[in-house]
């Protein structure tokens, strides 16, 4: 029972510390980043859009993961 709640401690500590990593990112690299002078404006609002999403998306593939995992150890240790 304590390893079950430790994963999920753990889990939880991954995702929140992931989370705001992820976030200081965006806020202190990808939103002042600007493309060269002919290519600025739209286009790189686009960009940071997109490398954005890209860590979003990654973050919850890897949240998805752990979780996965986890349970499915949990569960094969029931056996």
């Amino acid at each position: 029972m304590i390893k079950r709640i430790l994963d999920f401690v753990n889990i939880l500590i991954f995702v929140w510390m992931s989370m705001l990593v992820g976030l200081w990112v965006i806020n202190w690299v990808i939103i002042p980043w600007k493309l060269p002078e002919p290519f600025s404006g739209g286009l790189t609002n686009v960009v940071q859009v997109a490398v954005s999403t890209i860590l979003v998306l990654l973050w919850l593939y890897l949240w998805k993961r752990i979780a996965t995992t986890k349970f499915w150890n949990a569960m094969s240790e029931n056996k």
